[in-house]
């Protein structure tokens, strides 16, 4: 592996200059090379010693005019040293044995023990100042601690290799962000800081990138195949899921640009009812969320969704569906047990919605008609606020495509949100709904952010 660099051209005209030696290094048999910014690697692969110094010292010759003072090269799967003798014009190139790759140390034996000690020290700094901030008379509360740690620690002690010494790191983090003694179980001191093990997010992140490349085309899917055998964990965690559901959700995108003029029909209330924040006064709560009820009485239709969930069990969506002389529909199901929040609500938005397209095709009423769809997910109604050429989630297109189905019935839509438990008898009925739910069949189909929450 080889490294020249020394470039001294601004970015444009340094783009200009490389592309014509990147087109003479591609017409290499056994070459490979990158580039990123100014940092320029040469890759070639062999079991022949001899192939290897030929074939690497004909790329070379490519790149006469580089700095050789700050050019090096590594030889990966040998213990001995010297073993190839690579120049550029008349200066021969120094071996290093743990070169450094866009902020990676690498080395040729004993995995990245050298760059987990370095990201190890780093994350010790970070540490030392989390520390400086925890207080319990003046200091942030544990979410916000939580999310230091994210920025500050985690996001530096991702790593291929030594991830045991990396833990510590994440446990120390946890016992400061939770206030629970050192000589706690670690494991206690996660969970409440609702982290999860550095080996379990790896191999979540591992699965979603595979269901990504899975959605887009065949090919990505096969070259995932190709690097991570049928043996490697994601593939066992895939299997788990597809014992507990029969189908894994992925609609393709079918909308064009048409959809931009329909969308505009409908509307998006992110705001909470009257300002107030979730930890205003309930009383204040109830108020401006009953006026917020009321300015709705008089449309046409009113959907009320809502989600439940038991904890690692089940989880139940459902909807109701009124018209304004008072008539109700309403829908209950199972949300799969694979559960979380989100996607219980994303399960009720869609079924209320399915529900809706009904109950107006049914009314053949030839007037636009007005509706109002209440539920208590903020993050749903901001995930959906962005349009449905943006979303990416399986159910969220879909989402979408009922909205857009509504649109071409004469129908025009406010999405609100508002707080629950405040007495509203619609809410409330919707809530039950959803509770009866949990106990329904589980066999709602799988989408990717749901496998990736529910399996680890």
């Amino acid at each position: 592996m080889l490294r020249p660099s020394g470039s001294v051209f601004g970015p444009l005209l340094f783009i200009v200059k490389v592309d014509s030696p990147s087109k003479r290094l591609n017409c290499i048999p056994g070459l490979q090379h990158g580039l990123f910014a100014n940092d320029f690697t040469i890759v070639c692969t062999s079991s022949d010693l001899n192939a290897i110094q030929r074939t690497v010292q004909q790329g070379l010759s490519c790149v006469t005019n580089w700095s050789a003072e700050k050019a090096e090269y590594t030889l990966f799967g040998a213990r001995d040293t010297n073993l190839l003798y690579l120049r550029i014009g008349e200066t021969v190139l120094k071996e290093v044995y743990t070169p450094k790759l866009l902020g990676l140390t690498m080395q040729p034996h004993k995995g990245l023990s050298k760059h987990a000690r370095s990201v190890k020290a780093a994350a010790d700094t970070r540490l030392m100042q989390l520390r400086a901030v925890v207080s319990p008379e003046w200091g942030p509360d544990r979410e916000k601690l939580r999310a230091f740690y994210l920025v500050l620690v985690r996001a530096k002690i991702f790593s291929l290799s030594d991830r045991e010494r990396l833990e510590r790191v994440q446990a120390q983090a946890a016992h400061i962000m939770t206030g629970i003694p050192k000589a706690a179980n670690w494991e206690d001191a996660m969970r409440e800081a609702q982290l999860k093990s550095i080996n379990d997010v790896v191999n979540r992140r591992v699965l979603e990138y595979y269901l990504r490349l899975k959605a887009k085309e065949t090919t990505h899917a096969q070259l995932f195949d190709s690097i991570f055998q049928l043996e490697h964990l994601a593939h066992v965690r895939l299997a788990m899921v597809q014992l507990l559901y029969s189908t894994i959700d992925c609609p393709e995108k079918t909308h064009d640009v048409t959809v931009m003029w329909l969308a505009r029909r409908f509307h998006f209330n992110t705001n909470e009812p009257g300002g107030l924040k979730a930890d205003e006064l309930e009383k204040d709560k109830k108020v401006h969320t009953m006026r917020r009820v009321q300015l709705f009485k008089d449309y046409d239709y009113q959907v009320w969704t809502d989600g439940s969930v038991v904890l690692d069990v089940s989880s139940g969506a459902g909807a109701l569906a009124y018209t304004k002389e008072g008539k109700r529909e309403k829908v209950v199901l199972g949300a799969g047990s694979l559960v979380c929040s989100d996607r219980a609500e994303c399960v009720s938005m869609d079924a209320g919605l399915k529900m809706l397209a009904d109950v107006i095709e049914l009314s053949k009423m030839h007037r636009t008609r007005v509706v109002v769809v209440f539920t208590d997910s903020l993050s749903l109604l901001m995930a959906l606020s962005t349009g449905p050429t943006v979303v990416e989630d399986a159910i969220l297109r879909r989402i979408w495509n009922l909205i857009l189905s509504i649109v071409r019935l004469r129908v025009s839509a406010n999405f609100q949100f508002m707080f629950l438990h405040f007495e509203v008898p619609r809410n409330e009925a919707a809530e039950k709904e959803a509770e009866q739910g949990s106990a329904k069949p589980q066999s709602y189909p799988a989408w990717i952010t749901d496998i990736v929450t529910g399996v680890w």
